[in-house]
């Protein structure tokens, strides 16, 4: 740990994004509430949110194209307040590919390089080695307007890092792709990140690209963070209900804990979470949890801790999603997932396993 000097804050040495209490504001509305996001030298950030939550904003603050009317943003230890666009050391990449139509995928490639001023020979080389890297080293001929969706967001990819930019700026570059393509370039772009070391800020409303492809997570809403960590960290302990029905979580139960740390469900006693769980620090009555759907299980006839009847079956990703209601004392519709080759039908009454381990409080 140091002390930063351009912003009267203990962080790391290797800080190389900090975005410190930043707001924005349009008249009377505020798109951005003092918001804080720091990004480590190499790390991915995934910034995700709603549309209208702020991330598109965010980004045009990092870039200066948006006035802050506080706060402040701080590259590699120099505070951004002042400094045009253009001389900030950034790369950008957008869902529109924007790619110049009149120029060849290597034209395009080296556009920010001869915006640089670099000599022929560096752009040339520097070209060979981005296309090579993103898999079209033998299109650099093509038409930019010839490309399929995939190759024009990889060219798009070449030139935003080509300039070798301090930080690299996504904003929703897969949205146009149909799922299979983007999920292979959301794999292929994590491995391409990592293996260059560069420091990238992400915005998406796509959850699932967000987790695969960052390092850590920022979930946003009107323009303030309300939860951030790594992406195993963040889906396991959401902290808040926002959070946790804005990722997918399902199952928000409202429990009770006995005195004993005994927890009930809807009149059903599910069993009892051990001195170290977080239930136990707070005894609230009623207190929401949220429970994984990977948390629950089916269980044999009187092996579970309560039964439930079949609403819903339905195939995902390889595995049976099957949602459920409880047989007695109500409460909202379960969804748990089946790795088996067969499912229980439509109206049959299952049993239900829980992990009290791994269910956890929220706000």
């Amino acid at each position: 740990m140091t002390e930063c000097r351009c912003c009267d804050r203990t962080t790391r040495l290797m800080t190389a994004l900090l975005v410190d209490e930043a707001s924005v504001r349009y008249g009377d509305r505020t798109a951005l509430d003092r918001f804080s996001v720091a990004a480590d030298t190499g790390q991915i950030v995934a910034v995700v949110g709603p549309s209208g939550s702020g991330k598109s904003t965010l980004l045009r603050a990092i870039a200066g194209l948006e006035p802050l009317s506080g706060g402040r943003i701080v590259l590699d230890g120099r505070d951004l307040a002042g400094v045009p666009t253009h001389r900030r050391g950034l790369g950008l990449m957008f869902q529109d590919h924007g790619l110049f139509s009149h120029l060849d995928v290597a034209g395009n490639v080296a556009y920010g390089l001869r915006m640089q001023g670099e000599d022929p020979d560096v752009q040339r080389s520097r070209t060979a080695e981005l296309l090579d890297l993103v898999g079209l080293e033998n299109l650099g001929s093509r038409r930019a307007d010839q490309l399929s969706g995939g190759e024009a967001q990889r060219v798009a990819l070449a030139r935003a890092l080509a300039p070798r930019p301090g930080l690299l700026m996504l904003d929703e570059p897969l949205g146009s792709l149909d799922r299979a393509l983007r999920h292979q370039l959301t794999e292929e772009l994590r491995l391409l990140l990592s293996e260059l070391g560069q420091t990238a800020v992400h915005v998406t409303h796509d959850q699932a690209e967000a987790f695969a492809l960052a390092d850590r997570v920022v979930v946003v809403a009107d323009g303030r963070v309300l939860g951030e960590g790594a992406p195993a960290e963040l889906w396991a302990d959401p902290g808040s209900r926002f959070v946790a029905e804005f990722l997918g979580h399902r199952n928000l139960w409202s429990v009770d804990l006995d005195g004993d740390g005994r927890l009930r469900w809807q009149g059903a006693s599910l069993g009892e979470v051990d001195v170290e769980h977080p239930l136990r620090r707070r005894r609230s009555p009623g207190q929401v949890v949220v429970v994984p759907i990977t948390a629950l299980s089916l269980r044999g006839p009187g092996c579970g801790q309560f039964s439930a009847t079949v609403t819903e079956v339905g195939f995902r990703q390889g595995r049976y999603h099957i949602v459920a209601k409880r047989s007695q004392g109500g409460g909202p519709e379960i969804g748990v997932y089946l790795d088996a080759p067969t499912a229980p039908s439509v109206g049959e009454t299952i049993e239900i396993g829980v992990d009290l381990g791994v269910i956890r409080p929220v706000d």
